[in-house]
């Protein structure tokens, strides 16, 4: 059972006021059981000093009779005995006894001739401690009598003695109605004190409970706590540095949710799965890739132990115990994990995050080994497109000498053959320009072929698209061709070769351009896409595209216009590919095309 504050207030006032209650209370007892014993002594000791002295008349008297000096009950010394054991409240009896015990005169006049019993004496009550009288009086066989005892001499002689019954029982009586009141004050200050108690807890306790208050605000995400108290002792200033305190609480959760933002917005984007653990092996964070791994979203699975989400024979979790045992991690360690999609294979690594010598965590990497297969079929293949292209690019070279020959050869002929009739001329100058086509596809080819190496710095694409309409407004305007840029504002910058984007838009715009022979609008905006990476988006008013068409715009000479050379998109996509980007066409016959290019930030 858990006390509150208040409880434990309210019990201890009231305990403190019991042991004080019942200590005054024992107190009081023990001073009022010597006052009672000692005044019924005294009491005692005063009759028998009256009945001495009335007996010492008495025997005056009897040793003038002729029958002697013995002591003759006479009817005054009777009734002195009789009101003796009337006038004090504790007395039973009252007697005179001779030397050998046996009594002279009683107040009890059955009991004259008879040996007196042998009692305490009511001496040893009275010097006796207050615990042992207490002890005397409430104990067991306590109903006894003590007599208060006083000798008789005749004659300088021992003669008798007076002897007074004083009763433990009336003794017990007395104090007994005494303790009763003294209880039921005891009782009436325990409920004071309890009513006291529960009010003082109530005020004391209400700066503590407005504090419990505002802390339980603070758990809940509430930051602007400690206001709700205005003290101006000890508990004001813990109010105050409540305050600084969830201040601080919230500019560090800020930061935190800023830097978690962030971090989770990089591990996203990344393509290998990676996990956070605490050291008692609870999940604080995984990314996308992980939730294949897992087989629940983030959401379900932060702040569960690994173990109580993954199947027992999971064998993620024996990697995750292999991690904590060896303080050198786990490298590239294969794992097959099962999902949704079945069996799985995995490279997984892992290693300890440390402070001061001790686990703090753990990081689990896995990357898909059938990314790894297939990035290693594509840089096999690359390196046979690479050698293919050196080969294809010298064929190049030897059909272009040639048709170099051919023109010279040509331009000998025509001069030679000066004064030919026209058709003969005819048909030099279609051979001239058949030859002049076939060495512009050639020199296309080669410029599509040559490799090319970034020169990556950073590009702000709204500048690039701005420069490149300002020279374009200039040779389009007079053709009805308007320009429109809805350019995002905090577009970040991305890792690219400037020139060759350049390139590549310019042909994109201008392949929009020519599209609309009678004029139009082309629109040019840019966004942030997720996950890192942006968009631009040219949307023309042309001809369109026929659906038919759409999976050859991107090949190297395909056109549909009469004067194209089928080159400007194909090196467009070639650019847009050395970047890690991608590139999208959507078209509509009569209403226009629209051309997304997606770009990464690196």
């Amino acid at each position: 059972m858990r006390w509150g504050l208040r409880t434990k207030e309210v019990v201890g006032i009231v305990a403190l006021t019991f042991v004080v209650v019942t200590s005054a209370t024992l107190v009081h007892l023990a001073q009022l059981t010597r006052v009672v014993v000692e005044n019924a002594a005294q009491q005692a000791e005063l009759i028998a000093k009256q009945i001495y002295a009335q007996t010492g008349q008495s025997l005056a008297r009897a040793r003038r009779r002729p029958s002697g000096g013995e002591l003759q009950p006479e009817p005054e010394l009777q009734s002195l005995l009789e009101a003796s054991v009337g006038y004090s409240p504790y007395l039973v009896y009252a007697l005179i006894a001779d030397g050998a015990g046996r009594v002279i005169l009683h107040s009890e006049r059955d009991k004259e001739g008879s040996v007196a019993p042998e009692r305490s004496d009511l001496r040893t009550l009275v010097s006796a401690g207050p615990v042992r009288r207490l002890r005397i009086l409430y104990g067991y066989g306590g109903g006894g009598v003590w007599e208060a005892v006083l000798p008789l001499a005749l004659n300088g002689a021992p003669f008798g003695s007076i002897r007074l019954g004083v009763s433990s029982s009336l003794l017990r009586s007395e104090l007994t109605a005494a303790l009763k009141g003294s209880l039921a004050l005891a009782g009436l200050a325990l409920a004071v004190a309890s009513l006291v108690a529960i009010g003082l807890a109530n005020v004391l306790l209400r700066p503590v409970r407005i504090l419990v208050r505002e802390m339980s605000r603070l758990r809940q995400g509430e930051f602007n706590v400690g206001a709700a108290l205005e003290a101006g002792d000890e508990l004001g200033d813990l109010a105050g540095g409540l305050q600084l305190l969830g201040q601080q609480l919230q500019s560090e959760r800020l930061q935190m949710l800023s830097e978690r933002a962030h971090l989770q917005q990089v591990v996203d984007g990344l393509e290998d799965a990676i996990i956070f653990l605490n050291d008692e092996r609870r999940i604080l964070f995984f990314n996308k890739a992980s939730e294949a791994i897992v087989g629940r979203p983030l959401e379900q699975a932060v702040g569960a132990r690994l173990d109580e989400v993954l199947e027992p024979a999971h064998p993620c979790r024996a990697l995750v115990e292999r991690i904590f045992a060896e303080p050198a991690g786990v490298r590239k360690a294969t794992v097959v994990v099962p999902t949704e999609r079945g069996p799985r294979a995995l490279l997984a690594s892992g290693f300890l995050v440390t402070d001061g010598g001790l686990a703090r965590g753990a990081v689990a990497l896995f990357k898909d080994l059938e990314s790894v297969k297939t990035l290693q079929s594509l840089i096999s293949y690359s390196a046979k497109l690479t050698e293919l292209g050196r080969l294809t690019s010298g064929v190049a070279h030897e059909v272009k000498n040639p048709l170099n020959a051919m023109m010279i050869h040509l331009e000998l002929l025509r001069e030679r053959l000066g004064g030919a009739p026209g058709e003969v001329q005819e048909n030099l100058e279609i051979i001239a320009s058949e030859i002049r086509r076939l060495d512009r596809v050639v020199q296309g080819f080669l410029r599509f072929l040559r490799p090319q190496e970034l020169n990556l710095k950073p590009v702000d694409l709204n500048a690039v698209l701005r420069d490149m309409v300002a020279l374009l407004e200039a040779e389009w305007g007079p053709a009805g061709v308007r320009f429109a840029i809805e350019a995002e504002p905090a577009l970040p910058a991305i890792a690219g070769d400037q020139e060759l984007l350049h390139q590549a838009l310019m042909n994109i715009v201008l392949n929009a351009c020519q599209a609309m022979p009678v004029g139009g609008a082309v629109r040019i905006a840019t966004e942030r896409a997720v996950p890192g990476s942006v968009i631009v988006r040219v949307a023309d008013e042309g001809v369109g595209i026929a659906p038919a068409d759409l999976d050859r715009i991107f090949k190297l000479y395909y056109t549909t216009k009469p004067e194209g050379s089928g080159i400007g998109l194909a090196v467009a996509y070639r650019i847009v590919q050395l970047h890690d980007g991608a590139i999208g066409v959507s078209s509509e016959v009569g209403r226009g095309t629209t051309v997304s290019v997606q770009l990464p930030v690196r």
